[in-house]
């Protein structure tokens, strides 16, 4: 029983090590579908709008400051509390230009950055 079925094993091997085609032939088209979306479609840069906003709230409360980030209706904009007072507050590493970072002293916005 063991000699048939070896041999059984050692014929199959032999016509899977003997055909004459690749991989590669039944590949039907070397075309790669070209991306959805370009890179040029990505923002490299903060807006004009963004930038505005992040050095107009310097000065307001933290509400102020938020209301006003997030009332904008041209583009949408979020604010992140990044720092109060003497607390650092751990924050994500993602980059974003539609997200105005807010530094707060003594309940006034202090500093803002856009990322």
């Amino acid at each position: 029983m063991k000699t048939k079925l070896s041999g059984a094993l050692i014929i199959m091997l032999a016509l899977t090590a003997c055909s004459n085609q690749s991989p590669d032939d039944a590949v039907t088209s070397t075309n790669n579908p070209s991306p959805s979306a370009s890179y040029s479609e990505f923002p490299t840069e903060p807006s004009a709008t963004a930038l505005a906003v992040a050095a107009e709230v310097i000065g307001m409360t933290e509400e102020q400051a938020i209301q006003t980030i997030e009332g904008i209706s041209s583009e949408q904009l979020t604010a992140r509390v990044v720092r109060r007072d003497d607390s650092n507050y751990a924050i994500t590493m993602d980059f974003s230009f539609s997200r105005i970072n807010l530094e707060i002293d003594n309940g006034i916005v202090t500093k803002t950055y856009i990322g």
